[in-house]
C-alpha cells in the first residue's frame, strides 16, 4: 500500500490518480474537512500525525512508500515522516509543487513570519492572505495600531479563531481561493491595502494572480520563503511522480 500524506489540493489529485491507476492508496488529512473532499476507493486517516501514530499506521498497514504531499510550510510532519521512514526502512518521496517564478520588482522578501512582522511594522493596512494557522503572531501587529485584514477559509472553528484573536468583521474576508487576477485586484482596492502578504505557494495556491494584482496597483508584496527541510527525495512533475510509482508498484 501506497501512502500519501495530503492536506492539499496535490495530495487529494495525486492519491485520486494513484487510486485510479489500481493502487491501494492511504491518505492522510488533519482535518476532516479535508478529508471530505476525497473520492471513492482511498482509504483515509483523519488528524495529526507524530513519529508514534504514523509508525503504527505504517506497520497495520503494510506500507511500503510514503508520498509527502502536504504544504509547503507543513515542515514538522515532512521532518517527522523522514524520520519515521529511515526508522521503519522504507522509501520516502517528497512531491513539492514548484516556486513562484513571477518576477515582481516591488517584492519584498522574508526567512519567516517573525522577519515579516519586523517588516510589516512600517505599514499601517495590511492585506494577509497567508491562511489562519499563524493567524495569532500576526495579530500582535493590531496593538501597535495596525489594520489587518485577513482573507481564511470560510469555516466555524477559523471564524471563531479570528473573533477570539479581536478580528473585527469587517476586517475578516472567509472565502475559498485560490482568486483570480480580478478578484485579487477588486478586494486589495476594496480594503485600501498598503501591503499585501503571502506564502510560496506556488501556481496551485494562486501567488502569480497575487503578484499580478499587487502590481496593477504598485503595491508592495511581502512574501515568506518556504522553510528549508532537507529531503532525501524531491519530485515536483505529478505525472513523472506517478509514472514512476506505478512501474515499481504495479509490475
Amino acid at each position: 500500500m501506497i501512502m500519501v500524506l495530503a492536506g492539499t489540493k496535490d495530495g487529494r489529485i495525486l492519491s485520486e490518480r494513484l487510486c485510479k491507476k489500481g493502487l491501494k492508496v492511504l491518505a492522510t488529512t488533519v482535518t476532516e474537512y479535508g478529508s471530505r473532499l476525497f473520492g471513492h476507493g482511498i482509504e483515509l486517516k483523519t488528524g495529526p500525525l507524530n513519529e508514534d501514530s504514523l509508525e503504527q499506521i505504517i506497520k497495520e498497514n503494510n506500507i511500503k512508500l510514503i508520498v509527502d504531499a502536504t504544504h509547503p510550510y507543513a515542515k514538522d510532519i515532512s521532518e517527522t515522516a523522514i524520520a519515521v521512514s529511515c526508522k521503519c526502512n522504507i522509501e520516502y518521496l517528497r512531491y513539492e509543487r514548484e516556486s513562484s517564478k513571477t518576477e515582481y520588482s516591488n517584492m519584498i522578501y522574508v526567512k519567516d513570519i517573525a522577519e515579516a512582522i519586523k517588516v510589516l511594522e512600517k505599514y499601517q493596512r495590511i492585506f494577509l492572505t497567508t491562511g489562519s494557522k499563524n493567524l495569532d503572531k500576526f495579530a500582535k501587529l493590531m496593538s501597535m495600531g495596525k489594520y489587518l485584514i485577513a482573507r481564511v477559509l470560510p469555516k466555524s472553528e477559523v471564524l471563531k479563531k479570528c473573533e477570539d484573536l479581536g478580528f473585527a468583521p469587517e476586517n475578516i474576508i472567509a472565502a475559498k481561493g485560490p482568486f483570480s487576477m480580478e478578484m485579487n485586484c477588486q478586494m486589495f482596492k476594496e480594503y485600501r491595502a498598503d501591503v499585501v502578504v503571502t506564502k510560496d505557494s506556488g501556481v496551485i495556491g494562486g501567488v502569480p494572480e497575487k503578484i499580478t494584482a499587487a502590481s496593477k496597483l504598485n503595491l508592495p508584496i511581502l512574501l515568506i520563503e518556504r522553510p528549508s527541510v532537507n529531503y532525501p527525495n524531491v519530485a515536483n512533475d505529478m505525472d513523472k511522480v506517478i509514472c514512476e510509482i506505478c512501474n515499481r508498484f504495479l509490475m
